[in-house]
């Protein structure tokens, strides 16, 4: 007896699984407990596999499931709609952001069941004749090399960087996706109709792998980054994905959004209390997010709210548990901020800041507040209350530091652009002056501790698998912030008798917490790589962007071995601290005035973000025209699509071998008639409508 066709069943799936997601998605954000998040994203995981497991097993005859025209066509206009939110001016309601996404979303679904529907025809209509449905994703996929090819071309020796990356990204994930997905689809058809030998099939399989494996080999040794290996590993399954008529790619890509969107519960406090004239030890913590605690797993409320107040002030930070000391302080004013530079500590009124400018310049950075601050810091650093200690961490954020990160991280060899920061050293060292002028003044009977920046990582020889640096890369990050970064800042506070904590650059040194440091344990005390979203909108949350911003800072344990170094320190001076450090022997008595120049003309401006001649964004153009070369100059490109060819002939040779399977089953129970071919032909199915629904079954 021939079964039955359920004709409902994928479309009960489909709706599970929407529904489902968009639960998922409602629900992931800040304050959901960890329990009842993964217990969600089991069901969500749980849906997805039987809605991929359905779509698998109604492609084997052909004819899978697509949503109708009259369905489709209404719900991408909606999508695009709600997509259209996400750049509407201004924050809007909370639920814009998450409107936005779900556009997005719908939009992703409704472009693969169109996919799904071609991949189903047998041809394709162009203008004036019809093309094979396979032939037809043979040509997008060449064009799409083509255009990878071109826009690495645009990136780096053309130097086009926005052109570049657009033709780029259109051809990498909008050309080379479709056109393989449609050439799969023909050349399974192939194989099936030619009743190709199973000892075939295994031997393209076979082949497939050693292909993979040399290509990822071949890449890995360009790059000259093992890190790689785990990109093309997820590629490969990607490209299996496409290969299977399924859905599968949307699953993947929508379930690590919506988990990258959740983030961790905030700390049950709105901040540190309230300070009162009754506290006259405080302690006051200026400066940027190695002062805030950036890198922790959770921040006190409404300090981590994406295109908000982003200072992600963390109770895990190392002046937090420090000002807890009852027997040096009785308060907290905790106003450091993360991606603080100098010019957010200056005071907005009644400074002295343009008595310190350099002659004839205008664009030394002005004060400015944070987004989300009332005030700039030092105007926030005041109250009723007596301060007995500032502790100022500040100046790696104008140096540069985080752009520095992002060339070290590109291909290439950060290390050959050094003098760009080097020869920059003097203007840093000028706005710091101006910015300590401003400290000494708000705060001239007080003791002021500058602080370092521990020092990230331990060089090694060896190749290091904490990061994806080279040993030159290594060396140039330890000796940039060491030699050049924190003896800026030394030299500059000894110039104004601030007392400085040189024992934090050491800090992650003798506990072995240094990245590359073998006897960590694999848990050293700062990220390399930290993903973590953040709270605020839903598009903040599910943004990729946001979900690096831990990278490079000091986690929890850092922060603990900061505040041992920081409590020694306490206990080896005397109390209470004088305000300033006394001169040693022929030092000059008295603060400069900060009207030094530089001995030589810098190669770039640290302070300019938008003309050419900026640090920054030379630093930015450098990083992505090395992605440009390394894909042309070392063949990068050439392995990388020897790898996904791999991954193609051996997912290829898997899902014909399965329809075989397939075909053989429905032959055994007489459907379909004997001697009809494997995988029948189907008409070409015309319909108005760009999603058309599919004949019934």
């Amino acid at each position: 007896m021939t079964p039955v066709a359920d004709t409902h069943g994928p479309v009960r799936r489909t709706l599970t699984f929407v529904a489902v997601l968009f639960t998922l998605l409602c629900l992931a954000r800040s304050g959901l407990e960890e329990p009842m998040l993964w217990l969600l994203f089991a069901i969500f995981i749980g849906v997805a596999t039987v809605w991929i497991r359905g779509q698998y097993a109604d492609s084997l005859d052909g004819r899978q499931w697509v949503i109708p025209y009259w369905v489709g066509i209404p719900v991408s206009v909606l999508a695009a709609g709600l997509v259209s939110l996400l750049f509407v001016q201004g924050r809007g309601t909370a639920d814009k952001g998450l409107l936005g996404i779900s556009g997005l979303v719908l939009l992703f679904l409704a472009a693969g069941s169109w996919l799904t529907h071609v991949r189903q025809r047998p041809s394709v209509r162009l203008p004036g004749r019809h093309v094979r449905t396979g032939h037809y994703g043979a040509y997008l996929t060449v064009i799409g090399l083509a255009l990878v090819v071109a826009g690495a071309a645009l990136l780096g020796p053309a130097r086009q960087v926005l052109i570049g990356a657009l033709i780029l990204g259109a051809g990498l994930f909008l050309l080379v996706p479709v056109g393989l997905a449609l050439w799969s689809e023909g050349i399974l058809r192939w194989l099936c109709e030619h009743d190709v030998a199973p000892a075939r099939l295994w031997s393209l399989g076979a082949a497939g792998l050693l292909v993979f494996a040399g290509g990822t080999t071949a890449a890995v040794y360009a790059s000259n980054s093992r890190w790689l290996t785990v990109v093309l590993v997820i590629l490969g399954l990607l490209v299996a994905a496409l290969v299977s008529t399924t859905q599968a790619d949307i699953v993947t890509v929508t379930a690590v959004i919506a988990l990258m969107g959740v983030t961790p519960a905030p700390a049950t406090e709105t901040g540190p209390p309230d300070l009162t004239h009754r506290e006259r030890k405080v302690l006051v913590a200026l400066g940027d997010s190695f002062m805030s605690g950036e890198g922790a797993q959770v921040y006190y409320r409404g300090t981590d709210e994406g295109g908000g107040n982003e200072c992600r002030r963390s109770p895990t930070a190392w002046v937090v548990t420090a000002a807890q000391d009852r027997a040096h302080f009785d308060g907290l004013k905790f106003v450091a901020c993360s991606a603080a530079r100098t010019q957010n500590l200056l005071p907005e009124h009644g400074s002295s800041f343009y008595v310190a400018m350099k002659p004839g310049r205008i664009d030394m950075p002005k004060p400015e507040r944070q987004r989300g601050e009332a005030h700039t810091q030092l105007d926030a650093a005041h109250g009723p209350f007596t301060p007995a200690m500032v502790v100022l961490s500040i100046g790696g954020n104008d140096a540069g530091f985080s752009t520095i990160g992002l060339m070290c991280l590109a291909p290439g060899d950060c290390r050959q652009e050094r003098r760009l920061w080097l020869d920059s050293v003097p203007q840093l060292r000028e706005q710091l002056r101006v910015t300590y002028r401003e400290v000494n003044r708000a705060f001239p009977n007080v003791p002021v501790v500058v602080v370092p920046y521990p020092d990230p990582i331990k060089v090694r020889r060896q190749q290091c698998d904490q990061v994806a640096l080279s040993e030159n890369e290594q060396r140039f990050i330890h000796e940039y912030l060491t030699g050049s970064l924190n003896a800026t800042i030394r030299d500059t506070a000894r110039e104004f008798r601030f007392h400085y904590l040189a024992e934090m650059q050491e800090a992650l040194v003798a506990p072995h917490l240094q990245l590359c440091d073998e006897r960590n344990g694999d848990r050293p005390g700062i990220n390399f790589i930290g993903l973590r979203s953040v709270r605020g909108l839903a598009d903040q949350r599910f943004n990729p962007a946001n979900w690096l911003h831990s990278s490079l800072h000091p986690n929890e344990r850092g922060h603990a071995a900061m505040l041992r170094v920081f409590e020694t320190w306490m206990a080896e001076h005397p109390q209470p601290i004088p305000p300033r450090v006394r001169p040693q022997p022929g030092e000059p008595v008295g603060l400069p005035l900060g009207n030094r120049e530089p001995k030589q003309k810098a190669p770039c401006d640290l302070f300019d973000t938008t003309r050419a001649d900026g640090c920054r964004p030379q630093g930015q153009e450098w990083a992505f025209q090395q992605v440009g070369r390394v894909l042309l100059d070392d063949l990068l490109w050439l392995w990388l699509a020897v790898a996904c060819a791999g991954a193609w002939a051996a997912a290829i040779a898997f899902f014909a071998s399965r329809r075989r399977v397939w075909a053989a089953r429905t032959d055994a129970a007489g459907t379909p008639a004997a001697g009809s071919p494997p995988l029948p032909r189907h008409p070409d199915r015309r319909s108005s409508g760009a999603l058309p629904a599919p004949p019934l079954r």
